[in-house]
């Protein structure tokens, strides 16, 4: 038994896992309700019974007193024998003779006390309860002295009992009423309940059948709230709607990074094949003997030339990588209006025939003082990065401007070319990676696409904001929003 009980339970424990929740909860609460119901109903049978005996033990201790004293002599003459016609009388005499006194109606339905089971001597015990002859039937007994009404001596013990038969029925039918009430309050309540919990949980279905649309791959399905914020069931339902608004942004994010790195692994790869296949056509070439002795310095130039361009992408590359894995920068205050003026010394030096100043926004004020929180190399890098393009694309006599003002809490730095400028559909894409207006993608006309990629991400780890947009009178213009160093947030 010891070892097949703990099976059996793990038997039960199992089915009871197995059951639908709403079943549970129903279960549940018929076994609560039914516990309640059959602990009342014992409750009030026993205060029925307890109240019923104590009627019966208030008669028989009047009535013990009275048989004691004075019925009893004109019980044993016969003048009073209809008055105790339910009653049980035994007399037990210390001269040794007894008597009895019982009904023949009363002897016939109820049947004859067992005396026996009484101590005649112990008159000191209350009313007791004591088996009949008569299968299923009991007494209530109690034990008195007989005085001599002469002397007020004691003469022998009595014993006068009622029967139960009536108080026990009584309690039985009370019983069976209150467990027929309370089987029809158990299955109403069964009944109730099971729709109640169907009701209530219907919520919880309606999660169950997003779910269901979300595993077969609608991430657009949304619980609808039908329940107050308060309530479980209505917190459920809104943290349920935040956690898949976050999964379906992750999961498009995830998609558009994984577009991105095809992308971005399809156009490195077009980038590195063209030099690599320039030098090994070279390489194998001057191998083969087919370069001329006076061609060898063009041959190994070209290579050289071709392996700086591709130390040039993979350094660009490498700086990428490390920016999309989320590099910590440091952030201290960076003078804008400095970088600015250090931008233009070294445009000056590699183009001594162009025209660089460093202006207001407005065009009217001198140029302000902006101060940023961020990355002294990465920002002067950005500024790097635009010049070159604006060497490499305008004309050798174009002006080049950086423009400086504030709106608000962002600090604003233009960077203006006046060059041919950039169609409106280019400028959408100019950040970018691998992106060149270009359609050719002649390198000598163009780099690898990644400078102003550089650029935009650059900026977006300093908070800010990187547009492109046409100059007054022709040319293009880089707009750089980042915010101003008493505003800027924490990293």
């Amino acid at each position: 038994m010891s070892i097949l009980f703990p099976k059996r339970q793990l038997r039960l424990n199992w089915h009871w896992r197995r059951l639908p929740l709403t079943a549970r909860l129903t279960v549940m609460t018929t076994m609560v309700l039914t516990a309640g119901l059959a602990i009342s109903s014992a409750v009030v049978t026993s205060m029925l019974y307890t109240h019923l005996l104590g009627q019966v033990d208030t008669q028989l201790t009047t009535t013990a007193e009275a048989i004691g004293n004075q019925t009893l002599p004109q019980l044993k003459s016969g003048e009073s024998e209809t008055m105790l016609s339910t009653y049980y009388v035994h007399a037990d005499y210390l001269d040794g003779h007894t008597d009895t006194f019982l009904s023949d109606r009363t002897a016939g339905e109820y049947g004859f006390p067992h005396v026996r089971e009484v101590d005649l001597t112990d008159i000191s015990q209350g009313p007791r309860t004591i088996s009949s002859n008569l299968p299923h039937h009991q007494w209530r007994v109690i034990t008195g002295q007989i005085m001599d009404s002469r002397t007020g001596k004691t003469i022998g013990t009595v014993v006068i009992g009622l029967p139960l038969t009536d108080i026990m029925e009584t309690v039985e039918r009370t019983r069976l009423v209150v467990a027929m009430t309370g089987l029809a309050v158990v299955m109403s309540g069964a009944i109730i309940s099971s729709y109640l919990v169907q009701r209530n949980l219907q919520p919880l279905r309606n999660i169950e059948s997003v779910a269901g649309r979300i595993a077969s791959g609608d991430l657009s399905a949304r619980v609808d709230v039908s329940e107050p914020v308060t309530t479980e069931v209505g917190g459920l339902q809104r943290s349920l709607n935040s956690m898949l608004a976050q999964i379906e942004q992750a999961f498009d994010l995830r998609e558009v990074a994984q577009q991105r790195m095809q992308r971005f692994v399809s156009d490195a790869s077009h980038e590195l094949r063209t030099p690599l296949a320039t030098m090994r056509g070279y390489g194998e070439l001057y191998r083969m003997g087919g370069v001329p002795e006076e061609r060898t310095g063009e041959v190994m130039g070209r290579i050289e030339a071709e392996a700086t361009r591709m130390g040039r992408l993979v350094e660009d590359l490498l700086r990428l990588a490390r920016m999309d894995e989320g590099h910590t920068i440091t952030m201290r205050p960076v003078d804008m209006t400095a970088l600015a003026v250090q931008a233009l010394i070294d445009l000056s030096v590699l183009a001594p025939d162009r025209d660089s100043a460093v202006v207001a926004l407005d065009g009217v004020s001198d140029a302000p003082s902006i101060t940023v929180m961020g990355d002294q190399d990465r920002l002067s890098q950005v500024l790097t990065n635009l010049i070159g393009n604006i060497l490499r694309y305008t004309p050798e006599d174009s002006p080049v401007e950086i423009a400086l003002g504030k709106d608000k809490e962002m600090a604003i730095i233009e960077i203006r070319d006046h060059g041919p400028g950039v169609s409106p559909a280019d400028m959408e894409r100019v950040f970018e990676r691998f992106y060149r207006s270009d359609s050719s993608r002649n390198r000598e006309t163009g780099g690898s696409g990644l400078g102003l990629a550089i650029v935009a991400t650059i900026i977006e780890m300093h908070h800010g904001h990187v547009s492109m947009q046409n100059t007054p009178g022709g040319g293009a213009t880089v707009r750089i929003l980042l915010p101003l160093a008493e505003h800027s947030p924490t990293v």
